[in-house]
């Protein structure tokens, strides 16, 4: 008996469950696909933060997403951010570092754009 109720509550749940619809949260993109869309305003936070970052090496936050963490985990760095407003237009970019238990390398930069399905585009660049 114990059995049957448990396998009916499992078939009830994966029934209603699979009836809530999926929405994507946004478009994510990096490197070559953020420079085709949005190369203005990555040019922007390079400017006015005055970044300096052609010669450091690129890390991928997917694809190299365990050397990212790693980096996110243990050594300092400094994001800077763009966000553009969409259905006001405004635009805000600032600066925060994040004081990790090792200094920042200023080796690697991690420039990624999450373009909500909301009212927000947010471009992040990360200098480790």
């Amino acid at each position: 008996m114990k059995k049957l109720l448990l396998l009916s509550i499992i078939l009830v749940s994966n029934i209603a469950f699979s009836q809530i619809p999926l929405k994507k949260a946004g478009n994510f993109y990096e490197l070559n696909d953020l420079w085709k869309r949005d190369s203005v305003s990555v040019n922007q936070l390079i400017n006015k933060f005055d970044l300096h970052i052609s010669k450091l090496d690129t890390i991928q936050f997917f694809k190299q997403f365990n050397f990212n963490k790693q980096l996110h985990d243990e050594y300092s760095h400094t994001s800077y951010i763009y966000t553009l407003y969409k259905t006001s237009n405004e635009v805000t970019m600032e600066s925060f570092y994040d004081q990790r238990g090792k200094p920042a390398l200023n080796k690697y930069v991690m420039i990624i754009c999450m373009d909500e399905n909301t009212d927000r585009k947010i471009i992040n660049i990360k200098v480790f």
